[in-house]
């Protein structure tokens, strides 16, 4: 009984944080009675609901989606490698880290700006939130590759298994749930990040063109709803591979 309580609460409180949250919005919003500092929730809600009936939305949507798939595609199979190699090889992962923590400290904003002379408003967002998201992953699915229970692997050696089928077999699918989660976290900061980068690079037809276009033209209300696409995009991506992650842990 107890159980099932907690499950309808963990389901419900969500919703009433969100409900919470826009009520203080419109509350504030009617205090302020000002759409040029803070628009009314319906404004907004208007222009969510027409953006989906923009085709240039949709273009600059896609685009933004297609260059952040592509910069996180590179940086997981990066980030994948070397962790691999990191938990095999101590000297490895020793020469690795100063990289790893030189690319987590880089500057955003002005790695953008460095890209801009060096290449163009479409290719320097995809490089800047590769280097931005890869050590993130590296750290994730390091962790996770670390974390694994050896005895398990050992135990297939004994029983004869070669270390491609140790890893393919037991130690990948031991460490998928936590890969999941980390693939689901990163596609949803890739994401904000190239939208960040894009609005840096004044980069065309982009999610970040049309949050550059609504502030130059002061339509605050615009960019909120704009905003608020990416917000969601976010968190349905991570509820996704939070529930893949939770179906991989029935691997035993």
């Amino acid at each position: 009984m107890k159980d099932k309580r907690a499950k309808i609460l963990n389901r419900i409180l969500p919703l009433v944080t969100v409900l919470v949250l826009i009520l203080v919005w419109a509350l504030a919003g009617a205090i302020v009675n000002s759409e040029y500092i803070l628009p009314s929730v319906k404004l907004t809600a208007e222009k969510f609901f027409a953006l989906f009936f923009d085709k240039t939305f949709y273009s600059a949507f896609f685009l933004t989606l297609l260059r952040s798939l592509i910069a996180f595609i590179f940086s997981f199979a990066v980030a994948f490698v070397l962790a691999i190699f990191s938990t095999k090889f101590d000297l490895f992962k020793s020469a690795v880290s100063p990289i790893i923590s030189v690319m987590r400290a880089l500057p955003t904003i002005a790695v953008v700006l460095l890209l801009l002379f060096w290449t163009n408003s479409q290719v320097a967002p995809v490089i800047v939130t590769t280097l931005v998201v890869l050590p993130t992953l590296y750290t994730h699915i390091e962790s996770a590759f670390f974390a694994l229970d050896k005895t398990i692997a050992e135990a297939g050696r004994v029983d004869g298994a070669d270390e491609i089928r140790v890893f393919t077999k037991i130690q990948l699918p031991q460490a998928m749930p936590s890969i999941y989660s980390g693939i689901g976290g990163g596609i949803s900061l890739n994401f904000k990040l190239m939208v960040a980068a894009e609005v840096i690079a004044q980069t065309a037809n982009s999610i970040g063109y049309l949050l550059n276009t609504s502030k130059v033209y002061f339509e605050i209300a615009q960019m909120l709803a704009t905003v608020c696409v990416a917000v969601i995009f976010g968190v349905i991506v991570e509820f996704i591979f939070n529930r893949l992650s939770k179906k991989a842990s029935g691997w035993k």
